[in-house]
C-alpha cells in the first residue's frame, strides 16, 4: 500500500562544508550541476556559488553543467562545460558506460545546487536507485533526503555562511 510518509532506509547524511570539501578532493571525476534557481538566488549567494564553480573547475577539473536556464546568470561570469536539460543529464549519469561530456568516462561525484526541489528530488531518487557508481551531494538551502549527502535546512544567512566556508576549504 502506498504511504506518502515512506522513506527508504537510505536517506541523505547531513554534511558540513568541511565534509563536502573532503569529498571533492577525493573525487576522480566530479561534476557541478547548476539549476535554474541560480537566476533567483540573492546576489551574494549567486556570486558565492559561481566562485565555488570557478574553484572547482580550475583546481579540481570539475565539469560545470548548466541546466534549466541557469546559463542566463552563469554565463555572465563563467562558461559552463555543458548545457543540458536535467532529465537528459540524469539519464546519462545513470548509464555506467556513458563517456561524459569530454569522452573521458562517467563521473563519480555529482554536486547539485539551484535545481527546483520538486524535480531535484525525483532526479536524486533515480540516481540513488539506478546509479550506484556515483555519489550525490546537494549544496541547496533545503535538505534533500534522496541525495547521498546534503546540507541541512538553512536560512539564507546560514546558507551563505556554508557556501563561503566551502569556498575557503576548497
Amino acid at each position: 500500500m502506498w504511504n506518502p510518509a515512506y522513506v527508504t532506509p537510505e536517506v541523505a547524511n547531513i554534511v558540513s562544508p568541511k565534509i563536502v570539501a573532503m569529498a571533492v578532493k577525493r573525487a576522480k571525476r566530479p561534476m557541478f550541476v547548476l539549476g535554474s534557481l541560480l537566476n533567483t538566488f540573492p546576489e551574494e549567494i549567486a556570486i558565492s556559488t559561481i566562485e565555488i564553480g570557478k574553484i572547482l573547475k580550475e583546481k579540481y577539473g570539475t565539469t560545470l553543467v548548466s541546466t534549466g536556464g541557469s546559463y542566463l546568470t552563469l554565463s555572465k561570469y563563467l562558461e559552463p562545460d555543458a548545457k543540458i536539460g536535467l532529465i537528459d543529464l540524469i539519464n546519462n549519469l545513470k548509464n555506467p558506460y556513458w563517456e561524459g561530456f569530454d569522452g573521458r568516462g562517467n563521473y563519480d561525484l555529482i554536486l547539485f545546487i539551484g535545481v527546483p526541489y520538486y524535480i531535484a528530488t525525483q532526479g536524486l531518487s533515480t540516481l540513488k536507485h539506478f546509479a550506484p557508481h556515483l555519489r550525490t551531494i546537494t549544496l541547496c538551502r533545503f535538505m534533500h533526503p534522496n541525495a547521498d549527502y546534503s546540507f541541512p535546512n538553512l536560512s539564507n544567512e546560514e546558507w551563505l555562511d556554508y557556501l563561503n566556508k566551502l569556498k575557503n576549504l576548497l
